[in-house]
């Protein structure tokens, strides 16, 4: 046997997985540094917001998963016959959505309502899909009861998502408004979203969160990111509910959960124009999944841009503003003791000035 080419292959052998693993070794403390910094990074931005008194309880730093989920308007036909044989109430379809009145007012109680809507929300002769939906006490009101629909294991925080039932003042449910968004399907594979404490951050980063305010809640769920001719696109949204010092009502806030940007109700964007041909809309409703998800990603750099752009330019004023305030204040001080000085202190300092 020849020893010494065995020999010779058990060396490389031994010399390839030390390679392998002195490699392994400082890649993975290379990752444990840089997730050391990033924490690091959080602890320090969350004890500024508690120094600027605004409260919260310790967010999750957890990252999620969620889907790019695109709808369809076809689906309304079939919404609206399931309406159609809905019974003990008076049902119309408005715009995509189901606008109806009961026959007899339904009486609930006020701390749980969700105890007898339950029972009309699952049943097919009273609610169209009512079985999609769940109670949502957190942005419930006490005009409204708000149920959400759920898709992908996660709220819809859009009213085309919302069963919205009214309540008279002898807290009696007299009706319902109902979004329902149909053929509701993910968009390619998952993709990781921030965590809570991460979109809690950023919120504070884009000055959205003023001082001396509390942070009620942040929850995981799905807005709608952009409309065309054949339907939408939602993504994965952190839903921040904000109470600031001195006002009565939440202001609610939205963070794109995988871009991190602040979406407004004004930055959905309408990707088709509305044309009076025929042609045209039928080109628009053969747009297939992958045209929506390239519009969706187009969409959210676009987003990203304008609001790291609005972001910086927030912050540079607010350093200027700061900047002229001092300035001002030493001018004031300077002037105010150049009249109190002598004559030739006074032409010094004039001067200088």
């Amino acid at each position: 046997m020849d020893f010494k080419r065995i020999e010779l292959i058990f060396l490389t052998a031994f010399a390839a997985l030390d390679i392998f693993l002195v490699i392994s070794f400082f890649q993975n403390n290379s990752d444990v540094h840089s997730t050391s910094q990033g924490t690091s990074h959080n602890t320090t931005i969350l004890k500024e917001m508690r120094d600027d008194s605004i409260t919260f309880a310790k967010p999750s730093n957890k990252k999620g998963q969620g889907y790019y989920i695109s709808t369809q308007t076809s689906g309304n036909k079939k919404l609206k016959e399931k309406m159609e044989a809905l019974s003990a109430q008076s049902a119309k379809m408005v715009s995509g959505e189901i606008i109806s009145t009961f026959n007899t007012p339904i009486t609930i109680d006020k701390q749980n309502p969700d105890k007898t809507l339950d029972q009309v929300v699952n049943d097919s002769n009273q609610i169209a899909n009512g079985k999609h939906y769940k109670y949502d006490e957190k942005t419930s009101t006490a005009s409204q009861i708000i149920y959400t629909q759920i898709v992908s294991g996660q709220r819809i925080f859009s009213k085309s998502g919302q069963i919205r039932f009214k309540l008279n003042s002898s807290n009696q449910v007299v009706g319902y408004t109902q979004g329902y968004l149909t053929d509701a399907n993910p968009l390619r594979e998952k993709q990781d979203t921030i965590s809570q404490e991460r979109a809690i951050i950023w919120l504070y980063q884009y000055n959205e969160v003023p001082n001396e305010s509390v942070i009620k809640w942040a929850r995981l769920g799905y807005t709608r990111l952009l409309s065309i001719q054949k339907g939408s696109v939602y993504v994965p949204t952190w839903y921040i509910a904000v109470h600031g010092k001195g006002s009565t009502a939440l202001q609610y806030y939205r963070i794109n959960a995988f871009t991190g940007v602040i979406m407004k109700y004004n930055t959905q964007v309408e990707s088709t124009s509305s044309s009076k041909n025929t042609s045209s809309i039928e080109s628009s409703s053969s747009e297939n999944d992958d045209s929506l998800l390239s519009q969706a990603v187009s969409s959210s750099k676009r987003a990203v841009e304008s609001s790291t752009q609005t972001s910086v330019r927030e912050t540079t004023r607010r350093a200027y503003s700061s900047s002229s305030a001092t300035s001002s204040s030493t001018s004031a001080n300077s002037t105010s003791s150049s009249e109190t000085s002598s004559t030739s202190s006074s032409s010094a300092s004039s001067e200088v000035q």
